[in-house]
């Protein structure tokens, strides 16, 4: 509980020393050249906002954000068998007993609750966005990846593939799940999916799966009390949950805990280092303020083309 403490104030003054190095939300000035765009408010209707118990929580998906959203559904008197039936999608469950607020009733609601944000290494939460909805149109489609691929892949596919390159490999370059049907084979590869999003201005057009923690989340313009880690998320939520007063109603959960494969190898080594020198400046402003490397990545980057 105290390297979690300790930990977590580690990581506010950090997320609260870059904003001030960048001038960017409440530190921004008139006459400052900015390098990064920001939102000129938080967006307050993405925020799941629990005035009964006093959270104010932002989700990240990709990002323990099912469990967040499953525990509060849980504080609000939704059964886990109403949760478990699998009839509506959490998320939905979620809004009927937390609407989305908007300025200025949510802004007086942040001022009150404590304040919670759940983040990953960027890199993997880009890759795990492209592997639950982009890599296989045909599995998990209760999830929407034929809505992913309707509006993705085709375009993807049309703009990046080079048909001199050749297509990733079972086992060799792609991770199949066990017990799930076959992909289609029109979806695109983690390396165009990549190429894709080095070309994209994720500020202007990025999906929520994959847009910047600082735009999405905005923690230059919202203080947060918390920031968990998913590469800690066990001890982190013990933490918060103990420190929100909720240990006698909730616990912490992972519903979609990580595997022990290291997807982040084989999928790398698709890429070539510029690949990962590109999405590096890409997530550079996410990557600094929350204290994570991409060095590990260009080891993993093994493509020569």
């Amino acid at each position: 509980m105290k390297e979690a403490m300790t930990e977590n104030k580690e990581r506010l003054a950090r997320v609260q020393m870059l904003c001030k190095k960048y001038k960017m939300g409440s530190f921004k000035t008139i006459d400052y050249q900015v390098e990064f765009k920001d939102p000129p408010t938080p967006h307050y209707n993405i925020l799941y906002i629990d005035s009964k118990h006093n959270i104010s929580y932002c989700p990240i998906y990709k990002s323990g954000s099912t469990s967040w959203i499953y525990n509060l559904c849980l504080l609000n008197g939704i059964t886990e068998e109403e949760l478990l039936s699998g009839k509506e999608q959490i998320s939905v469950i979620a809004r009927r007993v937390m609407p989305e607020l908007d300025y200025p009733e949510a802004d007086e609601f942040l001022k009150k609750t404590m304040k919670l944000l759940i983040v990953r290494h960027p890199f993997e939460r880009l890759l795990s966005a492209y592997r639950d909805k982009l890599e296989n149109s045909v599995a998990g489609r209760e999830h929407g990846t034929l809505y992913f691929n309707r509006k993705y892949n085709q375009a993807i596919v049309r703009k990046y593939r080079d048909k001199s390159h050749p297509l990733p490999t079972v086992g060799e370059q792609v991770i199949r799940r066990s017990g799930q049907p076959g992909p289609a084979g029109t979806e695109a590869t983690w390396r165009e999916f990549v190429d894709y999003i080095i070309a994209t201005d994720l500020a202007s057009y990025a999906d929520d799966h994959w847009m910047p923690y600082y735009l999405y989340c905005t923690p230059c313009l919202i203080k947060y009390d918390f920031i968990a880690k998913v590469e800690t998320l066990e001890r982190d939520q013990t933490y918060v949950i103990h420190r929100m007063g909720l240990t006698d109603k909730i616990r912490p959960l992972w519903k979609h805990k990580i595997s022990n494969t290291d997807a982040a190898k084989v999928y790398f080594k698709q890429l070539t280092k510029e690949h990962v020198r590109k999405l590096h400046e890409k997530f550079k402003l996410d990557l600094e303020l929350f204290g994570y490397s991409s060095e590990r990545y260009y080891d993993f980057a093994t493509s020569s083309t």
